[in-house]
């Protein structure tokens, strides 16, 4: 029953879309006026239906329908039924044509716009619906019902069995999908020659919006694998990390550069450029994840006609867009407001730094696809390669981030220029210091100094925005520093917990206890639980600092019955300051391996993240 209204749902959700293309070539008719907008509520409805219908399958184990069948289990949470709706291909997919029927519905409302730009997005975003709704249908249906009866399903995968993983793919998603709108406000725009203010405003709100929730998508899913995967970091440049960080450099720019074009209108064609370039990122990143041709733990599907489909619509909405860019864009002839040093200059150079890394990220991520359709052979380009080139492309563009608040418009003056002069060089000479009576790294010295300036920069900012129009509507009026402030912070903790990080392995039996620095930590006691779905190995290790309990830690691994898969969970003491990271290996007669990480710092990843999605969803109140 719930597979039929689910598909039925998505059928028709398809056909009211198709309608509403064939209706916008009659719009002038009056009887199809309101009939446009009915058709976009009716094709919302209709996929809210079949995705909630999905989810209804899940929650009741409704083993009839083969995806969850596929990827579920009635002894499962109720929150892991319900997660594992989206915690598989089929209905991942489902929810991308959800969450872009929730973006096309919505901006149906817009009152801001002419009813002839808004009515041509519209009418973009419901012809990208079709495609996708076409890939689900044909390729993808989470609705197959299975031909034998089935009492019993297989379970989901156990390393998605996480809070974290519940809000992680929808975030994801709402930044990764959301981004199809601003390609259909770019498109619309072109076409009617319609980039004015208005149109401005609303796709800087837009692309505030579907960045910070990006953002914040990549944060949870970098502090799952952090806490779940038990290997001490954070990020690895996976190929699908890095499929999900190149749409997020590139939005960035936009964001930037929509800040930019009220103030340069020559910079119109750029936005629109970097518009297309998001959303094309994001198909491209879907097919690579979805293709089988990488490796990931991350990735969702193998199937060579799935990644062939995608492909096409790649090329397809990327030609398409890119076509229309170069036909409808205009010539002008208007210079733009270059000085050696100005907001525009530092934005300009800015988006460029931000484009090159992306380019490299990109490189880095196919090169070993094209070698192995080659030779036949795998290679891997893994963090050095990344580390070495990606994140010294990024240090201009994060050094410029911190002054170009203070830069003007109009002229090449730098207000105070003294000021910054002074901490850049007092920071400096203080680093210095530091490294050198501590375990020097050029990486560290770099990344430290670099997030400290890009802080006491924002902040002296922020203090002389203040002292001019006070404390009203501060975070609003400030939201771009606040944001830089949040971008140093982060950087302090990537630097410290990468380059500072120590890690420690030792070989405990019970009541054994080892000193590290000024910590000891004691093994106290080993326990076995049996929980709904699973039976958990459970260490408890007491941590002393200066003769105090400071902590209990219980890491622990997991065995999951239904699918028979024993995974790592680690042990925190989560301190803003330093992280205690505890891991519990192997047992060999009466002692067990035992890895610890003492991350310092790691905290502040989160914050600056934190910090960053606030300032974009304040930033959307600006006019």
């Amino acid at each position: 029953m719930m597979s039929l209204l689910g598909f039925s749902g998505l059928f028709l959700s398809l056909i009211f879309s198709v309608i509403l293309i064939i209706v916008y070539f009659f719009e002038n008719r009056f009887y199809l006026k309101k009939i446009f907008y009915i058709l976009v509520f009716l094709s919302f409805i209709s996929i809210l239906i079949s995705f909630f219908s999905l989810m209804c399958a899940y929650i009741i184990s409704d083993f009839s329908n083969y995806n969850v069948f596929q990827n579920s289990h009635s002894s499962k949470p109720l929150l892991y039924k319900i997660t594992g709706t989206w915690g598989n291909h089929e209905g991942s997919m489902l929810l991308w044509l959800t969450i872009m029927s929730i973006y096309n519905f919505i901006f149906s409302f817009n009152n801001t716009l002419e009813q002839k730009v808004k009515k041509l997005a519209i009418f973009f975003q419901t012809l990208l619906y079709i495609c996708f709704s076409l890939f689900v249908i044909f390729t993808s249906n989470p609705f197959l019902v299975n031909t034998i009866q089935i009492t019993e399903g297989l379970g989901l995968n156990p390393i998605l069995q996480d809070p974290a993983l519940a809000i992680h793919p929808p975030m994801l998603y709402l930044g990764y999908v959301g981004f199809s709108l601003v390609l259909s406000l770019a498109l619309s725009g072109l076409f009617l020659n319609k980039i004015n203010t208005m149109w401005i405003i609303t796709t800087k709100n837009w692309t505030l919006f579907c960045w910070s929730m990006l953002t914040g998508g990549i944060a949870l899913g970098s502090y799952w694998a952090y806490y779940e995967l038990g290997w001490g970091g954070w990020w690895f440049w996976d190929p699908v990390e890095n499929v999900s960080l190149m749409p997020w450099i590139t939005g960035l720019a936009l964001v930037h550069s929509l800040m930019m074009t009220k103030k340069e209108q020559l910079l119109k064609r750029w936005i629109v450029f970097l518009s297309i370039l998001c959303f094309s990122l994001s198909v491209f990143g879907t097919f690579l994840v979805r293709s089988g041709i990488l490796t990931s733990v991350h990735s969702f599907a193998s199937d060579s006609s799935r990644g062939i489909f995608i492909l096409i619509l790649f090329l397809v909405i990327t030609s398409f867009s890119f076509i229309l860019f170069i036909i409808k864009s205009e010539e002008s002839d208007q210079k733009l407001n270059l000085l050696f040093i100005n907001k525009t200059s530092a934005l300009v150079i800015n988006n460029i730094v931000m484009l090159v890394a992306c380019i490299t990220i990109l490189l880095g991520t196919i090169y070993p696809i094209i070698i192995e359709v080659i030779t036949n052979k795998r290679i891997s380009v893994g963090e050095p390669y990344f580390n070495s080139t990606a994140l010294p492309i990024l240090l201009p563009g994060f050094l410029l981030m911190s002054i170009a608040p203070a830069l003007s418009w109009q002229t090449n003056k730098f207000p105070k220029l003294k000021n910054y002069l002074f901490i850049f060089i007092f920071l400096s000479i203080a680093t210095l210091l530091i490294s050198f009576f501590t375990n020097f790294s050029i990486w560290g010295f770099t990344g430290v100094l670099l997030s400290l300036f890009i802080i006491s920069a924002s902040l002296l900012s922020l203090y002389n925005n203040i002292r001019r129009n006070g404390f009203k509507n501060i975070f609003l009026l400030n939201n771009s520093l606040i944001a830089h402030i949040g971008v140093g912070v982060t950087i302090l903790g990537i630097t410290a917990s990468s380059v500072f990080q120590s890690e420690y392995k030792y070989s405990f039996a019970i009541d054994d206890a080892n000193q590290i620095k000024n910590l000891t930590i004691k093994l106290r006691n080993i326990n076995v639980l049996e929980k709904k779905n699973y039976q958990e190995l459970n260490a408890s290790f007491l941590i002393h600092k200066n003769n105090k309990i400071i902590s209990t830690i219980k890491p622990g691994k997991r065995y999951y019955h239904v699918s028979k898969i024993i995974t790592t969970e680690a042990g925190i003491y989560r301190n803003l300051f330093q992280d205690i990271y505890i891991v519990l290996g192997n047992e060999n007669n009466g002692r067990w391996d035992v890895r610890i990480f003492l991350n310092p710092l790691v905290n502040f990843i989160w914050l600056g993240v934190i910090l960053m999605i606030f300032s974009g969803l304040v930033g959307m109140r600006k006019k």
